[in-house]
């Protein structure tokens, strides 16, 4: 693919000669690989892989962050900078492997004043200082004057020159380790459907820019329009050509807390959505890892302006403060046989538990839907870990009905870390 430029490189390029009998040669200007011998390699002398933050971010490699509207992508963009730059993680405090890095961030949506003020309210939220930021963050808009890496030149796309010595001479001189690129459809002038130009757009764009520059790239993408009935988004429903995803090395997605999962924890429909799940749908260097969470919150800047920032968050711990005690507990409530199954039933387990557990809720009461899901998040465990099992028989009325019996666990035994959720 042939840079978009009116000057001729400097470098010397093979051109292949034209056989006497064979195909015309072509034209075209093309670099060719230096010829290779048989492999081998002694894995011991292999650099290993850069990775600088969350296990996504990997020197030399691109990476892709797909999410549709108020999913807070540029938000999260810059929470993960500011983190990169200060050298720790802003939600817990805890020194990066990597020490302090050099940002830059690209955005192509927001004017400048707007940049600032997200970037402004996360320093503000936790406190980091222009000293701990060492000058080694940018932020730049270019909104107004685009940076597009490719082009179409008679219908082919090929890679902008001018542009792509922009970014990697900023990027040398200034020793930048990440840059980000939001959104990608503002960087790039060829078409978004195409597997061909957006090869080019990633590969020999900005790929080639980090593989050059020893830097990670991100870009921030969108998603198509969801099919009928869809409510999750995953990295197969990026915008465009599949060849995005697939010229990545780590892809992840954000989407909305599920009105399933909110329900568990007894959050409203207007709190449920400042719940985002960032997952990892594609990692071609390492596992897939968990989903991680983050929750959007409203900083009060010193001018006044309201402004978006995001924290940390996890789903509360349902067994917080329970003990191996109140294991016990339960299983010598269980062998009274009096407890049922029935959370409709005044005798259900999950009172009897709750009490013991202080937990507020009670038979007949206005209870907070989390903390019974809670309980029964407890109770369910613990039959999946053989602590308590169910108890088919009949009760004082002749009735089959579901027990709660203690189960075939060993108390000396340590108790198995495993939930009905990683089944």
């Amino acid at each position: 693919m042939t840079f978009h430029s009116d000057i001729d490189s400097d470098e010397q390029w093979a051109q292949a000669p034209a056989a006497a009998n064979g195909p015309r040669a072509s034209s075209r200007k093309t670099p060719l690989p230096a010829p290779v011998g048989p492999w081998w390699r002694d894995a011991a002398g292999i650099p290993p892989r850069q990775t600088l933050f969350g296990g996504h971010y990997i020197r030399r490699s691109m990476g892709a962050t797909i999410g549709g509207g108020g999913r807070a992508k540029t938000t999260l963009a810059i929470f993960e900078a500011v983190s990169m730059a200060a050298g720790k993680d802003l939600s817990t405090g805890e020194a990066l492997a990597s020490g302090r890095l050099r940002v830059w961030v690209l955005n192509g949506e927001e004017d400048q004043d707007e940049l600032d003020r997200r970037i402004a309210a996360v320093c503000q939220h936790y406190g980091v200082t222009a000293h701990d930021l060492a000058g080694g963050l940018f932020v730049q808009s270019v909104r107004d004057n685009p940076l597009r890496i490719a082009v179409l030149d008679r219908g082919a796309p090929v890679i902008d020159a001018a542009v792509a010595a922009y970014m990697e001479g900023f990027i040398q001189r200034q020793r930048i380790d990440v840059f980000m690129v939001d959104p990608l459809v503002g960087f790039h002038a060829v078409a978004e459907n195409d597997n061909g130009h957006m090869d080019v757009v990633i590969k020999e764009g900005f790929g080639a820019i980090a593989n050059r520059t020893n830097s990670a790239g991100e870009v921030y993408h969108h998603p198509g329009k969801p099919k009928p009935g869809q409510t999750e988004t995953t990295v197969e429903d990026a915008r465009g050509a599949s060849a995005v995803i697939w010229a990545v090395r780590s892809a992840r997605v954000f989407n909305f807390m599920s009105q399933e999962e909110a329900r568990k924890l007894g959050l409203s429909e207007d709190e449920r959505r400042l719940h985002i799940r960032a997952s990892n749908g594609k990692a071609n260097m390492g596992p897939l890892g968990r989903a991680k969470w983050m929750r959007l919150i409203v900083v009060t800047l010193a001018n006044g302006d309201q402004v978006a920032a995001a924290i940390s968050w996890s789903p509360p711990n349902p067994f917080h403060g329970v003990t191996p005690e109140h294991v016990e507990l339960a299983r010598s409530l269980a062998a009274t046989g009096e407890y049922r199954t029935d959370m409709r039933s005044p005798n259900w387990i999950g009172y009897a538990l709750a009490t013991r557990l202080n937990i507020p809720i009670s038979h007949g009461g206005l209870n907070d839907p989390g903390q019974i899901e809670r309980i029964k998040t407890i109770i369910k465990t613990w039959i999946a870990n053989k602590v308590l099992k169910v108890d088919r028989r009949k009760d004082r009325d002749g009735k089959e009905r579901d027990f709660i019996a203690p189960g075939p666990f060993q108390p000396e035994l340590p108790l198995p870390d495993r939930r009905e959720d990683d089944e």
